[in-house]
């Protein structure tokens, strides 16, 4: 087992070596700069800062009106949380919500949640250290979920790592007794839900990793995920964003690794008011797709059932599928493909049965995008395409191969996703992709996302 104060320092550098490394590509403002305010911290009489204390959660907890959890505390996670219409609960820097395995909680969020942590000083969302095993990797689902309802304004994840949710729903879980939509007793929760068109969601500079089904599935909402780390998320099923009607807004950046299904994923099933629409740009996915127990599914980018959308400037890499529009060559898709655009991916596969995928067998494009790169090295810093990953069949026709992966904590930190000089992805991706919701003020601070890049993938030259 590994100790969680060792994890904590690695995520630490992790996170914050990520984004250094992304903003000295981006020709970006260093977004990091907003997080300088001039709140002072509330000193006692004497003059000594006040220090704040742990809070131990065992039943119920009701915010009824604004509340923060100080910087540095833990909150030992014993029962559900639920956030009133119109009040805002505040995760200050440092906090670690542990989540109680046995009690399986939620957060229940009818007002607003941010947790607001900042590079040298994450939050996190997980379990004690005495849980946190890799033989827990896909095998706890200790919590239930964010579950935004429909009076929900805004949820901020800045900084935070979030691990181990999907917990098992029962009649205890407020969701249950509030029947919201999708979720029934007996199956898993998501890691973060919402259903209201006109919440604001925003995941920024975040780690998401081992959870068992769903990380992130909105039914509605004006969605920002910016600069994350989606990492072994589904044991046999689930997507790192499984993103419903009603939701529109950009997923630009992010480092998907080793997902079930697939790292974004779209529908605009039974939408009425709000057309389903995602920007999925300039975003690096890797041996996606091969946990997926069902057929015909996906492994790195999906569009369906009436969305629309931009599919630009992505590397995917030893996935079991490329880009796939939800269709048949023949009978056609009901994807709203005049207002969608899919350009500029970069592939790459180390076995047969990935190359012969880039276009899906089972979809409605039958050919990769025209400014599309096949077949050759991207040429990682430090990734080692042929080897790091496999995957092995037991017949030429097996419809299941056998991934090959540690399933260890923090293994892509061991890698370096930037592009070496002369990789044939720089100045191979379209600049023509604007953010849907470039910049978003919330909580006191900006969040903003840059258009596409030159190049393809989340990452640049360093």
């Amino acid at each position: 087992m590994k100790n969680l104060n060792n994890f904590l320092v690695k995520g630490v550098f992790f996170l914050s070596t990520l984004f250094f490394m992304f903003s000295c590509t981006a020709n970006e403002e260093d977004l990091l700069g907003s997080d300088d305010d001039d709140t002072e911290t509330p000193e006692t009489p004497g003059g000594e800062e006040e220090e704040a204390e742990d809070i131990s959660i065992t039943s119920t907890y009701v915010i009824s009106e604004d509340e923060t959890w100080e910087s540095g505390i833990t909150v030992n996670w014993g029962g559900h949380v639920v956030i009133e219409e119109g009040v805002t609960l505040t995760i200050e820097p440092g906090v670690k919500v542990l989540a109680n395995k046995t009690a399986a909680p939620e957060f229940y969020i009818k007002g607003n949640l941010h947790a607001l942590g900042t590079a040298d000083e994450p939050i996190y969302v997980t379990v004690p250290e005495a849980d946190r095993t890799e033989a827990n990797i896909f095998n706890l689902q200790a919590w239930g979920g964010f579950i935004c309802t429909s009076t929900a304004k805004t949820f901020v994840m800045d900084h935070v790592v979030m691990e181990f949710g999907n917990a098992t729903l029962t009649d205890d879980h407020i969701s249950i007794q509030e029947g919201v939509v999708d979720m029934e007793v007996g199956e898993p929760s998501y890691g973060f839900y919402s259903e209201n068109p006109e919440t604001k969601v925003i995941v920024h500079n975040s780690v998401v990793a081992y959870m068992s089904d769903d990380a992130f599935r909105p039914q509605g909402g004006q969605v920002s995920f910016y600069n994350n780390v989606f990492a072994y998320i589904g044991s046999t099923g689930g997507e790192a964003l499984n993103i419903k009607k009603g939701t529109t807004g950009d997923i630009a950046y992010n480092l998907f690794y080793h997902i079930a299904t697939n790292g974004p994923k779209w529908s605009n099933k039974s939408g009425v008011d709000v057309q389903t629409n995602i920007n999925a740009y300039n975003n690096t996915i890797v041996s996606g797709g091969w946990r997926r127990n069902k057929s015909g599914r996906g492994g790195s980018v999906n569009i369906e059932e009436t969305a629309r959308g931009m599919i630009v400037n992505n590397m995917i890499v030893n996935c079991r599928y490329g880009v796939r529009v939800v269709g048949d060559a023949l009978e056609g898709t009901n994807v709203d493909m005049e207002n969608t655009t899919i350009d500029n991916q970069y592939y790459y596969g180390n076995h047969a049965r990935m190359t012969s995928e880039f276009a899906p067998s089972n979809g409605f494009l039958t050919e990769i995008a025209e400014n599309s790169i096949a077949g050759n090295d991207p040429m990682f810093e430090n990734y080692d395409v042929v080897n790091e990953f496999t995957i092995s069949l037991t017949t030429e026709d097996d419809e299941f191969p056998t991934p090959n992966e540690d399933k260890t904590f923090d293994e892509w930190t061991k890698f370096d996703f930037h592009l070496k000089s002369g990789s044939p992805a720089l100045d191979a991706g379209s600049v023509n992709v604007e953010p849907m919701y470039g910049s978003i003020s919330v909580a006191g601070k900006t969040y903003t996302v840059p258009r596409s890049a030159d190049y393809i993938g989340a990452f640049g030259t360093k």
